[in-house]
């Protein structure tokens, strides 16, 4: 897509002040962070695309309230509000549908910000479930990011009427999520059930499951007579199946009508790298040689539907990971995938690709006076 560019920009991947008050861990930067208890990915948000400049506060120790604990037992809760990068396409208000070419569509607008909070409990120490929002506001033709837009956005559970989902009244496109993590009777000490979901246009997945994606797992932590080995294995799906055909041709999750790259940053999903109206899952088997060393296969399969994509995708990968330590301060990560994948509309027939990675991380001793 043209002449390679003379010179490589360099960038901050991470960076970030932060300060601990009150058991709360306050900070600005970028940061990664991981909303879900997936290991493939989060529903809600991942590390799938590069970190936002955001302000974060994080309740990293567990709140206890008299007698409301009693219910839900200790809840912890966090915060993330930032501007997103990147966003290039978005609707004329005057033809929202697309069918007037004298009224085209807005091109390179003013980026969105997002906020999200989530809040999670444990009512008993087998069961772990918590809830999310995410919204996406603000950007060209909308209301100014303002603390007055932002406290419509953050309150508001209704959609806009008439023409005021184009205009300045808009709250933005808003997601409910919903996790848990259950370690299941009689093999407490072994089997973990799990799910991570998230649904568009209503308050949770709880409140309407068909509507939902889902990316539910099993983590069995020790394997009988190898308790070094553990497996974990998890599916995942972006293509509901609600019967109204809300998630036909990719419209429906990680998508709305106006913020229609609003779940992005710089064009790539800050959610579950499955995507749109796709389908697949992952499974891993991994042998600890030690607490931060370990031998790992990991296996993946995504299929996206053929009426959002013409011809469909189909990805099949299997990768290999070994992580050893040199001494306590030196680590090498050593990574090589194999990758069939077939995408007619971008090439013919089945393409293979291979990549290896090798990272080498330096933990140096740390030094503190007083």
């Amino acid at each position: 897509m043209g002449p390679i560019a003379t010179t490589t920009d360099g960038r901050f991947i991470e960076a970030f002040v932060s300060a601990h008050v009150l058991n709360h861990e306050i900070s600005f930067g970028k940061q990664d962070d991981w909303l879900g208890p997936g290991l493939g990915g989060g529903m809600a948000y991942s590390n799938n695309a590069e970190n936002i400049y955001s302000f974060r506060i994080n309740r990293i120790e567990p709140l206890r309230v008299p007698l409301l604990s009693r219910l839900t037992g200790p809840f912890r809760y966090e915060f993330l509000i930032g501007s997103l990068r990147g966003h290039t396409y978005m609707p004329n208000p005057a033809n929202p549908g697309g069918t007037n070419p004298n009224l085209p569509n807005v091109i390179n607008p003013g980026d969105p910000w997002v906020h999200l909070e989530k809040i999670s409990f444990r009512p008993t120490e087998n069961l772990e479930f918590g809830f999310e929002r995410t919204a996406i506001w603000g950007g060209q033709g909308h209301g100014p990011i303002t603390i007055h837009t932002f406290l419509k956005s953050f309150l508001s559970f209704a959609s806009p009427g008439g023409n005021g989902k184009y205009g300045r009244d808009d709250p933005g496109a808003r997601f409910g999520a919903f996790d848990f993590s259950y370690r299941l009777p009689f093999v407490r000490n072994w089997l973990t059930l799990y799910a991570d979901s998230e649904v568009h246009d209503d308050v949770s997945p709880i409140d309407a499951p068909r509507r939902a994606s889902w990316r539910p797992g099993l983590y069995l932590s020790h394997v009988p007579d190898i308790p070094k080995l553990d497996i974990r294995a998890e599916a995942v799906s972006t293509d509901p199946s609600s019967s109204n055909g809300a998630s036909q041709y990719g419209h429906f999750m990680y998508w709305e009508t106006i913020q229609r790259q609003g779940y992005t940053n710089q064009g790539q999903l800050f959610g579950d790298w499955i995507g749109r109206e796709d389908k697949g899952g992952q499974a891993w088997i991994t042998y600890h040689l030690s607490g931060n060393e370990w031998l790992q296969v990991g296996v993946r399969n995504q299929k996206a539907a053929k009426d959002f994509i013409p011809g469909g995708t189909t990805l099949n990968d299997i990768n290999f990971q070994a992580v050893k330590r040199i001494g306590k301060d030196f680590e090498i990560n050593g990574n090589f995938t194999y990758e069939h994948w077939k995408a007619p509309i971008y090439l013919p027939g089945q393409q293979t690709v291979t990549t290896t990675t090798i990272q080498l991380t330096w933990f140096p001793e740390r030094k503190t006076s007083f």
